[in-house]
Protein backbone atom coordinates (compact mmCIF):
# COMPACT_ATOMS: atom_id res chain seq x y z
CA UNK A 1 0.00 0.00 0.00
CA UNK A 2 1.14 3.52 -0.74
CA UNK A 3 0.85 6.39 1.74
CA UNK A 4 -0.16 9.45 -0.28
CA UNK A 5 0.12 11.98 2.56
CA UNK A 6 3.23 13.67 1.19
CA UNK A 7 1.87 13.78 -2.36
CA UNK A 8 -1.40 15.36 -1.18
CA UNK A 9 0.47 18.01 0.84
CA UNK A 10 2.66 18.76 -2.20
CA UNK A 11 -0.49 19.36 -4.26
CA UNK A 12 -2.48 21.33 -1.67
CA UNK A 13 0.15 23.90 -0.63
CA UNK A 14 0.84 25.32 -4.13
CA UNK A 15 -2.91 25.46 -4.78
CA UNK A 16 -3.42 27.54 -1.63
CA UNK A 17 -0.45 29.78 -2.45
CA UNK A 18 -1.81 30.51 -5.95
CA UNK A 19 -5.30 31.54 -4.77
CA UNK A 20 -5.61 35.32 -5.03
CA UNK A 21 -8.56 35.51 -2.65
CA UNK A 22 -6.64 33.61 0.02
CA UNK A 23 -3.34 35.42 -0.53
CA UNK A 24 -5.14 38.76 -0.17
CA UNK A 25 -5.71 37.63 3.44
CA UNK A 26 -2.49 35.62 4.04
CA UNK A 27 0.66 36.18 1.96
CA UNK A 28 1.74 33.12 -0.01
CA UNK A 29 5.09 33.30 1.79
CA UNK A 30 3.20 32.74 5.08
CA UNK A 31 1.54 29.48 3.98
CA UNK A 32 3.63 26.72 5.53
CA UNK A 33 3.84 22.94 5.71
CA UNK A 34 3.59 21.43 9.22
CA UNK A 35 6.72 23.25 10.43
CA UNK A 36 6.36 27.00 10.95
CA UNK A 37 9.40 29.26 11.38
CA UNK A 38 9.93 30.76 14.83
CA UNK A 39 10.10 34.26 13.33
CA UNK A 40 6.74 33.96 11.50
CA UNK A 41 4.38 36.91 11.43
CA UNK A 42 0.59 37.01 11.57
CA UNK A 43 -1.42 35.99 9.69
CA UNK A 44 -0.08 32.60 8.67
CA UNK A 45 -1.36 29.16 7.64
CA UNK A 46 -0.02 25.77 8.71
CA UNK A 47 -0.77 22.47 7.00
CA UNK A 48 -1.45 19.93 9.76
CA UNK A 49 -0.26 16.37 10.15
CA UNK A 50 -2.75 14.12 8.29
CA UNK A 51 -4.28 10.83 9.33
CA UNK A 52 -3.97 8.26 6.54
CA UNK A 53 -6.24 5.23 6.12
CA UNK A 54 -5.40 2.61 3.48
CA UNK A 55 -8.24 1.50 1.22
CA UNK A 56 -7.42 -2.20 1.29
CA UNK A 57 -10.94 -3.49 0.79
CA UNK A 58 -11.09 -1.90 -2.66
CA UNK A 59 -8.12 -3.92 -3.91
CA UNK A 60 -6.54 -0.67 -5.07
CA UNK A 61 -3.24 0.85 -4.02
CA UNK A 62 -5.02 3.82 -2.53
CA UNK A 63 -5.79 5.69 0.68
CA UNK A 64 -8.03 8.24 2.29
CA UNK A 65 -6.59 11.10 4.30
CA UNK A 66 -8.07 13.38 6.91
CA UNK A 67 -6.12 16.62 6.77
CA UNK A 68 -6.40 19.91 8.58
CA UNK A 69 -5.26 23.36 7.59
CA UNK A 70 -5.00 25.92 10.38
CA UNK A 71 -4.86 29.69 10.04
CA UNK A 72 -3.65 32.03 12.77
CA UNK A 73 -4.41 35.74 12.81
CA UNK A 74 -4.61 38.90 14.87
CA UNK A 75 -6.81 41.96 14.52
CA UNK A 76 -6.12 44.32 11.65
CA UNK A 77 -5.23 47.78 12.93
CA UNK A 78 -5.08 51.25 11.41
CA UNK A 79 -3.78 54.08 13.55
CA UNK A 80 -4.17 52.04 16.73
CA UNK A 81 -7.82 51.22 16.01
CA UNK A 82 -9.12 47.76 15.13
CA UNK A 83 -10.55 47.75 11.61
CA UNK A 84 -11.19 44.00 11.40
CA UNK A 85 -11.25 41.74 14.45
CA UNK A 86 -9.04 38.67 14.68
CA UNK A 87 -12.20 36.57 14.94
CA UNK A 88 -13.63 37.95 11.69
CA UNK A 89 -10.31 37.50 9.90
CA UNK A 90 -10.12 33.87 11.08
CA UNK A 91 -13.59 33.26 9.64
CA UNK A 92 -12.68 34.94 6.35
CA UNK A 93 -9.50 32.88 5.96
CA UNK A 94 -11.40 29.68 6.79
CA UNK A 95 -14.03 30.50 4.17
CA UNK A 96 -11.33 31.15 1.55
CA UNK A 97 -9.66 27.79 2.31
CA UNK A 98 -13.01 25.99 1.96
CA UNK A 99 -13.81 27.77 -1.30
CA UNK A 100 -10.40 26.84 -2.69
CA UNK A 101 -10.32 23.16 -1.74
CA UNK A 102 -13.86 21.79 -1.25
CA UNK A 103 -14.71 19.56 -4.20
CA UNK A 104 -11.28 19.99 -5.80
CA UNK A 105 -9.62 17.10 -7.60
CA UNK A 106 -5.86 17.47 -7.47
CA UNK A 107 -3.36 15.69 -9.71
CA UNK A 108 -0.69 14.04 -7.57
CA UNK A 109 2.86 13.06 -8.41
CA UNK A 110 2.80 9.69 -10.16
CA UNK A 111 -0.60 10.26 -11.83
CA UNK A 112 -2.98 9.58 -8.94
CA UNK A 113 -5.74 12.05 -8.03
CA UNK A 114 -7.00 13.34 -4.68
CA UNK A 115 -10.64 14.41 -4.36
CA UNK A 116 -11.12 16.78 -1.41
CA UNK A 117 -14.32 17.11 0.61
CA UNK A 118 -14.79 19.72 3.34
CA UNK A 119 -15.67 18.15 6.70
CA UNK A 120 -15.56 20.96 9.27
CA UNK A 121 -14.34 24.40 10.28
CA UNK A 122 -13.51 25.22 13.90
CA UNK A 123 -12.70 28.88 14.66
CA UNK A 124 -11.49 29.70 18.18
CA UNK A 125 -9.43 32.09 20.26
CA UNK A 126 -5.79 30.99 20.08
CA UNK A 127 -4.87 29.82 23.60
CA UNK A 128 -1.14 30.21 22.91
CA UNK A 129 -1.09 33.77 21.59
CA UNK A 130 -2.57 36.90 23.18
CA UNK A 131 -5.24 38.62 21.08
CA UNK A 132 -5.04 36.01 18.32
CA UNK A 133 -7.57 33.71 16.73
CA UNK A 134 -7.16 30.47 14.83
CA UNK A 135 -9.41 28.48 12.58
CA UNK A 136 -8.91 24.86 11.57
CA UNK A 137 -10.47 23.56 8.37
CA UNK A 138 -10.61 19.78 8.00
CA UNK A 139 -10.95 17.85 4.74
CA UNK A 140 -11.10 14.27 3.58
CA UNK A 141 -8.91 13.50 0.59
CA UNK A 142 -9.69 10.26 -1.27
CA UNK A 143 -6.84 9.16 -3.52
CA UNK A 144 -7.47 7.09 -6.63
CA UNK A 145 -6.04 6.50 -10.11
Amino acid sequence: MTDYARAVRRAVLPRLKSDGTLTALVPASSIYPSTVPIDRTFPFIRYGVPTVTPLRATGLDSSSLRLSISAFTKAQMVGGAITVTAEDTAYLIGEAIVTNLDGATLLLEGGMHARLVWLSTVPRADPDEKDAWATTVTFRADVSG
